[in-house]
C-alpha cells in the first residue's frame, strides 16, 4: 500500500494502524524512491508524507505503476479522511472539506491540528461540532466563542459572517439573523446571552424584545453563560467584561424587586442597581437586610468550589467583584454589632466581651478584617456606585468603633466601681495551679507564651489549629482543642502577664509598690526575666525561644514577642502583619504538636492590645503628684489625690494579687504622658477588655 498524505497530517494514524495490524511502515524521509530501495519482503505500508506531484513520474512512466496491482494506492489528506468518517453524511462532509481548503498554510495547520484532534478523541464528533471548529478555532460551542472572545480572529470576509450566522442561530441566537457585521453579531450574541440568563433568573421575558426572547426562556435549561462560566479559564476577565457594560438597563430599572435577579452575574446595570438598592437600605438601619442580601450577591459572583479547589459558575474569590460585596457583608455585619452590643442584658463585662456566640470581641475581630480586606473596590471601573461609597462606610465603621470603646471603657469603669467583678473569674496567676493535672501528670507538655495574643487573634488562631488537625492522615493522632477565658495580671504589660504565668502557689505572687516601683514578685522576689526562666527551670521546663532548639525535653516552654514588637513598632500595613503572623503561628504550633507527639499544650500569652484606627491619637494626660511609677497606661503611688485619672484598684477590687493602689485608665483615648513612649494606636497596659481579658487555647492528645 502506498499513501500520499498532502500535508503529513496523518503519519501517527497510520503509524499506530500498522501497528495495531502487525505491518511494516516505511516512511519517505526525504523522497519517494527510497521507498523501492529494498525488495519488497511481506505486506508494507510505504508513506509519502506530501501530495503526488506530477515529477513523481517520467513520461508514461509511473515509478509506482507495480504498486497498484500488487497492493494499493492512495491519495488522502486529513480533510479527505475526514469525508470518509461520515459515511452518512458525506454531502456534508464534502461540504466541510471546501471550507477548510485554504491558500494559507498557517491557517491549514490548524485546520488540520482540529481535525486530527478531533478523529483521534476517541468518539466522532458531528460535522457541526467539526464545522464550530474550523470556523472558531478550536471552539465547540460558538456562543461561548462570541462571549469570550469577540470576533476574536475569525475573518470578516462575507462567507465566513454567513457561515457564523448559521452556527448561531442554530444554537437558538435568532438575534444574529439581520446582523451582516461582525461587531453586530458579537453585540447581538452577548445581548442575547444576558437576556437568556435574566429570564431564567424570573425577569419578564415579555419586556425584552421578541428577537432576545423567542424560544429562549424554554428550551434552554441553563443560560449558556452559566456554561461558559464553568469552563473558562478566564472568569476574570469575564467578570470585568460582563459587569463593566450595562446591557438591559432601562428593563432592570422597571424591575421593582432587583433583589429577585440577584442570582444573574453577567450585567452592569443590575449589579449597580443592586449597590444603589444595598446602600439605601444600609443608611436606614436595615443592616440585618443588608447583610443577606451582600452574603447572597457575594456567593452569585463566586460560583461553587469544586473538589480541586476551582471555582466553577462563577468568579472565583479573588474577582474584585466579588471581593467588595464580601466587605459589604463585613461592612453590614459590624454595623449591627456596633448597633446592638450594648442591648446585651448582662451586668457581666468578662462575658459581654468573651462570651464564643455573641461577645463584642467579634467587634475587634470585624474591624481588623475590614482593615485586612484593602480597597476592592479599587479595582472596579469609576462607574461602579461602590467606589464612591464604601471608603466613606469604612470611614464612618472606624469611628463607630472608637465610640464602642469608649462606651465599653465606660461600662468597665462602672462595674468596677460598683464592687468587685472579678473576683470569681480565673486570673493568669493562678494557671500552674488550676492547670497542674495536665502540667504535672508526666505527660509530655509544650507551653506556648505568645506576647499580645489579643482575644479575637486567640481564636482565629483556635479555629485555623482545628483547620489543621483536621488535615491530618487518617493514622495521625487525634487532638482535641478547646479555649477557656482568663484575666491577665494588671497592668496589663509584658512584666507583670509574664511574670504570673510562672511556677509556685497562688498566694506566693503579688504585684507589689517596693522603693516607689511597681513590680511583679514571686515568692517576694521580683520576677525578672531571668528569675522567670530560673523559677521554670526549677519546675523542670525547658524554656526556648528558638523555633528548632530546646524541643527534645518532655517539658517545654516557648516564649515568641513576634505579636507585639509589631504593634510596638508602629509598622506600616499593621493590622494585616497581625493577620499573617497568627497565620504562620497556626502553621508552626500545629507542626510542633504533630511532630513532637505532645499529649498536652497550652497556648498562652500576658495580655492583649487596643489598636485604634489609624487616624485616631490617643490624648496625653498629666501624672498627679505622689505618682511613683507608670505605664502608657496606669499609675502607682502611695500619695495619689482621689481625683486622679483612671480607675482606682486597691484592696477593694479583691484582685488576690494587687498589694498596691492603682490607677488604670479605661478610656481608650487616654494616656500618660511618659519620657520615651510617643503617640501610638497601639497600646495596652489599661483596663479595656481587650487589654486583659485573654482566651487560653489548650491541645490535648486524645
Amino acid at each position: 500500500m502506498l499513501w500520499w498524505d498532502d500535508g503529513n497530517y496523518l503519519e501517527d494514524i497510520i503509524e499506530q494502524a500498522c501497528e495495531e495490524l502487525g505491518v511494516q511502515l516505511k516512511i519517505a524521509e526525504e523522497t519517494p524512491l527510497q521507498l523501492r530501495a529494498d525488495a519488497v519482503d511481506g505486506e508494507q505500508v510505504w508513506y509519502v508524507p506530501h501530495v503526488k506531484e506530477p515529477e513523481e513520474t517520467e513520461g508514461d512512466y509511473d515509478w509506482f505503476r507495480d504498486i497498484k496491482h500488487t497492493g494499493g494506492e492512495v491519495e488522502m489528506s486529513i480533510e479527505d479522511l475526514t469525508v470518509h468518517a461520515f459515511e452518512r453524511g458525506q454531502l456534508d462532509a464534502w461540504e466541510l472539506r471546501a471550507t477548510t481548503q485554504t491558500d494559507d498554510p498557517t491557517k491549514r495547520r490548524e485546520i488540520a491540528r482540529i481535525l486530527h484532534d478531533k478523529l483521534t478523541g476517541g468518539q466522532l464528533p458531528t460535522l457541526e461540532q467539526l464545522r464550530t471548529q474550523i470556523v472558531t478555532g478550536g471552539y465547540t460551542d460558538p456562543v461561548a466563542f462570541i462571549l469570550e472572545n469577540g470576533w476574536g480572529d475569525i475573518k470578516d470576509d462575507p462567507g465566513t459572517i454567513e457561515q457564523m450566522q448559521d452556527l448561531l442561530t442554530s444554537e437558538g441566537v435568532d438575534a444574529v439573523a439581520n446582523e451582516d457585521e461582525p461587531v453586530g453579531i458579537v453585540e447581538a450574541t452577548r445581548r442575547w446571552a444576558v437576556a437568556e440568563w435574566l429570564i431564567h433568573s424570573g425577569a419578564d421575558a415579555e419586556a425584552f424584545p421578541s428577537k432576545y426572547r423567542t424560544e429562549t426562556a424554554g428550551d434552554h435549561d441553563l443560560p449558556e453563560l452559566k456554561s461558559l462560566l464553568n469552563n473558562t479559564t478566564s472568569a476574570g476577565l469575564l467578570a470585568d467584561r460582563f459587569l463593566g457594560d450595562t446591557v438591559w438597563p432601562d428593563i432592570i430599572e422597571d424591575i421593582d424587586e432587583p433583589w429577585e435577579l440577584a442570582d444573574c452575574i453577567v450585567d452592569a446595570a443590575l449589579e449597580r442597581r443592586l449597590w444603589e438598592k444595598w446602600h439605601t437600605a444600609f443608611d436606614a438601619g436595615d443592616y440585618e437586610e443588608c447583610l443577606t442580601h451582600a452574603e447572597q450577591r457575594h456567593d452569585a459572583l463566586l460560583g461553587s468550589e469544586d473538589y480541586r479547589g476551582t471555582y466553577r459558575g462563577g468568579y472565583g474569590p479573588e474577582s474584585p467583584w466579588t471581593q467588595t460585596w464580601e466587605q459589604a457583608a463585613e461592612v453590614a455585619r459590624l454595623a449591627h454589632q456596633l448597633d446592638t452590643w450594648n442591648e446585651r442584658s448582662t451586668d457581666d463585662v468578662v462575658s459581654l466581651y468573651a462570651d464564643p456566640d455573641d461577645g463584642t470581641w467579634q467587634i475587634d475581630d470585624a474591624v481588623l478584617n475590614l482593615v485586612v480586606a484593602g480597597e476592592p473596590e479599587s479595582e472596579l471601573p469609576e462607574s461602579h456606585p461602590a467606589v464612591d461609597t464604601l471608603d466613606d462606610l469604612r470611614t464612618q465603621l472606624q469611628s463607630d468603633y472608637v465610640a464602642y470603646l469608649e462606651d465599653l471603657g465606660d461600662l468597665v469603669t462602672e462595674t468596677v466601681e460598683d464592687g468587685a467583678p472579678f473576683v470569681e473569674e480565673k486570673h493568669s496567676y493562678q494557671f500552674f495551679t488550676k492547670e497542674s493535672d495536665g502540667l504535672e501528670s508526666g505527660q509530655t507538655v509544650a507551653i506556648f507564651v505568645i506576647d499580645a495574643l489579643r482575644l479575637d487573634l486567640a481564636r482565629r488562631l483556635a479555629d485555623e489549629l482545628r483547620e489543621y488537625v483536621a488535615t491530618l492522615p487518617a493514622d495521625a493522632p487525634e487532638f482535641a482543642i478547646d479555649e477557656d477565658v482568663w484575666l491577665g495580671t494588671l497592668p496589663s504589660e509584658t512584666e507583670f502577664g509574664k511574670a504570673a504565668l510562672t511556677p509556685g502557689e497562688i498566694q506566693m505572687f503579688d504585684v507589689s509598690l517596693v522603693d516607689g516601683e511597681l513590680q511583679p514578685r514571686r515568692n517576694n522576689r521580683r520576677v525578672t526575666t531571668n528569675r522567670r526562666e530560673s523559677l521554670l527551670d526549677g519546675d523542670g521546663w525547658t524554656v526556648t525561644r528558638d523555633e528548632d532548639d530546646g524541643w527534645q525535653s518532655t517539658r517545654v516552654a516557648y516564649f515568641k514577642n513576634d505579636l507585639d514588637n509589631i504593634g510596638e513598632k508602629e509598622l506600616s500595613d499593621l493590622e494585616r502583619l497581625l493577620a499573617q503572623r497568627v497565620d504562620s503561628l497556626a502553621e508552626f504550633i500545629g507542626e510542633k504538636i504533630e511532630q513532637g507527639e505532645w499529649d498536652q499544650a497550652y497556648i498562652l500569652t500576658d495580655h492583649g492590645f487596643v489598636l485604634l484606627p489609624e487616624t485616631v491619637t490617643p490624648e496625653k494626660i498629666s501624672r498627679p503628684s505622689g505618682t511613683t511609677d507608670s505605664g502608657r497606661r496606669w499609675i502607682s503611688g502611695e500619695g495619689m489625690g482621689e481625683d486622679a485619672p483612671g480607675v482606682l484598684l486597691d484592696d477593694s477590687a479583691r484582685l488576690g494579687y494587687l498589694d498596691a493602689d492603682v490607677r488604670i485608665l479605661a478610656s481608650p483615648l487616654k494616656r500618660f504622658s511618659k519620657q520615651g513612649v510617643g503617640d501610638a494606636r497601639f497600646y495596652h497596659g489599661g483596663l479595656l477588655p481587650q487589654e486583659f481579658v485573654l482566651d487560653f487555647i489548650s491541645i490535648t492528645r486524645d
